[in-house]
């Protein structure tokens, strides 16, 4: 069963696409949070965070005096989604290849401009993890995914943030299937939990070189499963 979006997503889906078709021009002020929340008949905390995800993403500005702004500059090429419709094994390959590419510099830059706040953020997912896979023996796929999430957040750079967002659904694909063979072994949960714990170590101690190499070596062992994998997997 596909996993279900958030309420977040789907809104900061919908006004990226109330933004690209002109309603909200370039300069314009959105509505309140509070209009927002009317409109879309949801509380203002998914409006806090779907707003928060296109200021990330340089798509809007918070501007003095209070609001959000859609920015002059935004660029239309970052607003289109990349599409890869595909979710064969190349695509997979694909995604992986730009992750081996992506999220070690993501780790460095993220050790370096980490806020406390995102510093927390990354720790309270961690614990998820622990409780989810060490403790229940579960394989806690959305805590890695978040966990990773949280480390492009860290970046600041809204490319990153938006390539991400546009290739969720593939990129948690990838992560459940070489997750998969975690189920059975503690030992391999365990490894993969002290992997992220390492990363995280790395981001903490603002240690950029340490964090890109601790990075690094997740992905290889997740790549080495994905190898194993893909041969007996079908899409």
């Amino acid at each position: 069963m596909a996993k279900k979006e958030k309420v977040s997503q789907m809104i900061s889906r919908e006004l990226l696409k109330q933004i690209e078709i002109g309603k909200f021009p370039p300069g314009s002020k959105l509505p309140t949070e509070m209009e927002l929340a009317a409109q879309f008949g949801v509380s203002r905390v998914p409006i806090r965070e779907a707003l928060s995800m296109l200021r990330a993403a340089g798509v809007i500005s918070s501007r003095q005096g209070g609001g959000s702004y859609v920015e002059e500059s935004t660029n239309s090429s970052l607003l289109q989604r990349i599409r890869i419709e595909s979710d064969d094994v190349d695509s997979i390959k694909y995604l992986f290849e730009m992750r081996k590419i992506l999220e070690p510099e993501a780790a460095y830059l993220a050790a370096l401009r980490r806020t406390p706040e995102q510093l927390e953020q990354m720790k309270r997912i961690l614990k998820t993890m622990e409780n989810e896979s060490l403790e229940k023996g579960d394989i806690s796929t959305e805590a890695d995914i978040e966990f990773h999430r949280s480390i492009i957040l860290a970046t600041h750079n809204p490319v990153l943030i938006q390539t991400l967002e546009n290739l969720s659904s593939l990129y948690e694909k990838t992560l459940k299937i070489t997750l998969r063979p975690n189920v059975e072994l503690k030992q391999k949960r365990k490894a993969v939990y002290q992997e992220h714990y390492n990363i995280l170590q790395a981001i903490e101690a603002e240690e950029p070189d340490l964090a890109k190499i601790q990075c690094l070596i997740h992905l290889k062992n997740a790549e080495k499963k994905l190898s194993l994998l893909l041969r007996d997997y079908t899409i």
